[in-house]
């Protein structure tokens, strides 16, 4: 295979996913060639970048331009190659197939993180005899879904602009006054969203498996705060993988307000 050839193979397989691109070029690079330094430096850093990801600590946009500068840097890699850095003529089909446990476990971590941060999502609800009750996790998510529509009811007498403005608004404060852990929830499934699309490999399993983490009652909490301003890029993300569908509909203050998720 032309070197050409072997370097447009290598960029296509970075195209699937950065961990595929990296696995690619480890495979064709000749140990003894000066150039294979500079990529144990960039899959070193690679590797303590997916490490600090599954800890939650990092913001994902910081992880996301982590992942850019390592994409760029293993593109540049790629474009200095030459015949003597290579110890294969052709790059492996099968190399997908050895890196996707390694996706695979990074995605789960990443659903383990979810429910943690799910579980931390609480409600509280004081009575007038005294009685204090306090929910946690889905329970919690389908409290806050009757308090809401009970203090959106009055919106559903409107013309659908000006109910879609008022719940907008009303939306747009209750994720404000957000004390961090419904924030923490959604930066997760954003960074899950994010790592799904970012490669074509097995995709749509992961995309399924996303979709049958959430309630009905969680996908409506998604699709508000997808449209209340707080993140752009997570109403990005949640149009672009199709994550809440019409199901939420009858849960509105107007099933009409789904097509405001455009």
């Amino acid at each position: 295979m032309e070197l050409n050839n072997i370097k447009s193979d290598l960029k296509q397989r970075i195209a699937q996913g950065l961990n595929f691109g990296i696995e690619a070029a480890e495979d064709v690079i000749d140990p003894e060639a000066d150039i294979y330094n500079d990529f144990i430096l960039l899959k070193s850093k690679y590797n303590d970048l997916m490490y600090l990801s599954t800890l939650n600590t990092l913001p994902y946009e910081q992880i996301e331009i982590g992942q850019d500068r390592l994409r760029n840097s293993l593109i540049g890699l790629i474009d200095r190659l030459g015949p003597s850095s290579l110890k294969k003529q052709e790059v492996n089909t099968d190399l997908k197939v050895q890196a996707l446990p390694t996706r695979r476990t990074n995605f789960f971590k990443l659903l383990d993180i979810h429910f943690q941060n799910l579980e931390a999502i609480a409600h509280t609800e004081s009575w007038s005899d005294g009685n204090v009750e306090k929910t946690t996790g889905r329970a919690a998510i389908f409290k806050i879904y009757q308090m809401v529509r009970r203090q959106c009811k009055s919106f559903e007498a409107l013309a659908v602009e000006e109910s879609w403005a008022k719940t907008e608004e009303f939306f747009n404060q209750f994720f404000g006054y957000d004390d961090g852990i419904l924030e923490v929830y959604f930066k997760n499934i954003r960074h899950m969203m994010a790592y799904i699309m970012e490669s074509e490999i097995e995709r749509q399993f992961f995309l399924n498996t996303l979709r049958s983490l959430f309630s009905k009652f969680e996908l409506w909490l998604i699709f508000h705060y997808a449209l209340s301003g707080m993140d752009a890029e997570f109403k990005e993300l949640v149009i672009k993988s199709s994550l809440v569908d019409g199901s939420i509909k009858p849960y509105l203050v107007n099933e009409t307000h789904f097509d405001y998720l455009q």
